[in-house]
């Protein structure tokens, strides 16, 4: 595949003991990341499925300029799959050049197309609508979604607003009251029971689709 971005100079990781140069490769799947110098018992090539990034983000300055990947590569466990989180951070030439991987990177999570060449155009986040129950999960709801949940909102760079419900029927009520169109998603933190309060029902030709 030909690489929407190969940047081979000047890009390092902070956290290492030494400084160390790394060439990464932006492709429509999957980030390259290769050691300009490979050290013995160190890995000099890592592959970054887009699949398993939740996003990105490039901080502010006067903070260093920064590319910060937030991965969940898969693990095993007996049952199932469990992903852990990963933070790599690659420090660019410049702000510039952080801002435009960093864009590019978002882009190609959201399915856009990437644009190399003018301003560096980040998309629009997506907005979701968080309800959660408090008493759901022996009153543990709150907690959990705040520490497992939100953080990997903001890693995705998704905007939300987030709702806990007070009483029964309480989630049905807000759903008649908001305008589906303007979010992209509604994420219920609860049991079953507040699932079926929301029981939204899309009607689009001839099929149906119940979220």
């Amino acid at each position: 595949m030909t690489p929407y971005l190969n940047e081979q100079n000047g890009v390092s990781l902070p956290s290492s003991p030494a400084s160390t140069n790394y060439a990464l490769t932006l492709t429509p799947t999957h980030i390259h990341v290769q050691r300009l110098s490979p050290r013995a018992g160190k890995q000099s090539r890592l592959i970054l499925p887009l699949a398993e990034l939740t996003g990105c983000s490039c901080p502010r300055s006067p903070a260093p300029p920064l590319l910060v990947l937030y991965w969940y590569p898969p693990g095993r466990r007996r049952k199932g799959v469990s992903r852990h989180r990963q933070v790599r951070a690659y420090l660019a030439e410049s702000r510039f050049e952080a801002e435009k991987w960093n864009a590019a990177v978002q882009s190609l999570l959201r399915g856009m197309d990437v644009k190399i060449d003018g301003k560096v155009m980040l998309p629009r986040p997506r907005r979701l609508l968080l309800l959660v129950n408090p008493f759901s999960g022996r009153g543990q709801a709150m907690q959990w979604c705040q520490t497992h949940i939100l953080p990997m909102i903001r890693e995705a760079n998704v905007s939300y607003n987030l709702i806990q419900t007070e009483r029964q029927n309480h989630a049905r009520e807000l759903i008649k009251e908001i305008s589906l169109p303007e979010w992209d998603g509604i994420v219920i933190v609860s049991g079953d029971g507040l699932l079926h309060e929301v029981n939204i029902v899309t009607v689009f030709d001839s099929f149906v689709t119940y979220i």
